[in-house]
């Protein structure tokens, strides 16, 4: 296991369209109180993802992580152990957390969601990312070991154009280079604009899942017997019953989530807990990762079967496709 996603908090100053944060107060998502997670918890996270041999930590799954107001004292608690942060961003706190950012030396990259800042008033936006191309060439002088991905997943989307032609138009007069990704495929994705700065293009992608929350007690997964046809435990993913899905996914393998309330959940964009495989202030991650649950889960990925009923309504894992890998 690689990475172990800690979300420090669920909230966010900003309300994305694309972002279940951004729509809270819709139907459906009337009653999602926003919290911050406690440092006696964050320590127990810390402490599991070291326990599983786990090399970087992310501060998010949903919400904005500068938002904590223990943001910077984590960072120093991360800093006592061999963990690195990779840290993803709106960027609009940056002018006040730039400098603990670069002071920390556990931080190894920093994402920045530049693609928000396409739904704020243009001066809002405008101010935003000056901050941010500030931040980068601090960060060039200063943390020549950092990456920095100025990440505009909005490919495809007509009303951000404008937006991004104005971006890379400012990236130009601070940087002095000509950035043109125009070949975007899914193959190339990133522009080296200077030293480990770097343009990061991808499309949106819609997040998985309803409000319905499972957990490893309650969940009923689809798989086959041992005679290779499918058994079917129910499903509400529209595929007929009987029919497994196929795909695959890197959940459980290269990383695990942590939810702001101490909640286990096997993706790291299972926001609302819907893939709930136990809680790590009543047990330990190593403990956690080998409940049945995960274990059926682990499997059906290396057999390229989707028996979740969230995995069989992501449309982001088949980015992950054994067909889209060979294409």
């Amino acid at each position: 296991m690689e990475s172990v996603y800690i979300e420090i908090t669920d909230s966010c100053n900003l309300h994305c369209s694309f972002c279940p944060c951004g729509t809270a107060g819709d139907a459906g998502n009337a009653a999602m109180p926003r919290t911050f997670m406690p440092t006696e918890l964050f320590e127990k996270c810390i402490a599991g993802a070291q326990e599983i041999g786990a090399k970087n930590v992310f501060f998010h799954v949903l919400g904005e992580p500068t938002l904590h107001p223990g943001f910077a004292h984590y960072l120093k608690k991360l800093e006592q152990t061999p963990l690195r942060l990779t840290l993803t961003t709106n960027g609009t706190t940056i002018e006040r957390t730039g400098r603990h950012i670069l002071d920390c030396p556990a931080v190894r990259q920093v994402n920045f969601s530049t693609h928000a800042f396409a739904e704020l008033p243009r001066e809002t936006a405008e101010r935003h990312l000056q901050n941010v191309l500030d931040f980068c060439r601090i960060a060039a002088v200063e943390r020549p070991d950092l990456y920095v991905n100025l990440r505009l997943w909005n490919v495809g989307a007509a009303e951000a154009t404008p937006w991004n032609r104005y971006m890379l138009d400012c990236i130009r007069e601070t940087f002095g280079v000509e950035v043109t990704p125009g070949h975007f495929c899914s193959r190339h994705k990133s522009f080296n604009i200077s030293g480990r700065i770097y343009l990061h293009e991808d499309t949106r992608f819609e997040w998985p899942g309803s409000n319905k929350v499972t957990s490893a007690s309650s969940v009923t997964l689809e798989t086959r017997d041992e005679n290779g046809a499918t058994d079917s435990a129910g499903s509400s993913t529209g595929a007929p019953t009987g029919t497994l899905v196929q795909g695959t996914c890197r959940a459980l393998d290269t990383h695990v989530a942590i939810l702001h309330d101490g909640r286990v959940v096997a993706c790291c964009l299972d926001y609302s807990g819907q893939i709930t495989l136990g809680n790590i202030q009543e047990n330990s991650l190593t403990e956690i990762l080998k409940v049945p649950l995960a274990r059926e889960l682990r499997e059906g990925f290396a057999q390229n079967e989707l028996r979740h009923p969230l995995c069989r309504a992501c449309s982001y894992c088949k980015r992950f496709s054994r067909k889209n890998n060979k294409a």
